[in-house]
């Protein structure tokens, strides 16, 4: 699916059956842990509004361009960011 905003031809992948999300480098997840909007973005409204559309997806795990991945319910983590972007 296109995930603009990182840059004009971003995408990211959603594999429904096993609820896996590639998110590219629409989202990332620092050393820390926390899940972020990607940085260096292009477009940061559109990077925006992708990551907002990527936390919609029925999502149990998460890979991120950069970062560790989320290995459980992480819809709920992309949807908790999204009330702070």
């Amino acid at each position: 699916m296109d995930a603009p905003g990182h840059t004009a031809g971003s995408i990211a992948l959603y594999l429904a059956e096993p609820r896996v999300l590639f998110t590219g480098d629409a989202v990332a997840r620092s050393p820390q842990g926390q899940v972020m909007l990607g940085v260096f973005n292009v477009d940061p409204s559109e990077a925006a509004a992708s990551f907002k559309r990527l936390a919609t997806l029925d999502t149990e795990i998460a890979c991120f361009g950069h970062g560790e991945p989320l290995t459980r319910d992480a819809a709920a983590e992309l949807q908790a960011v999204t009330a702070h972007t």
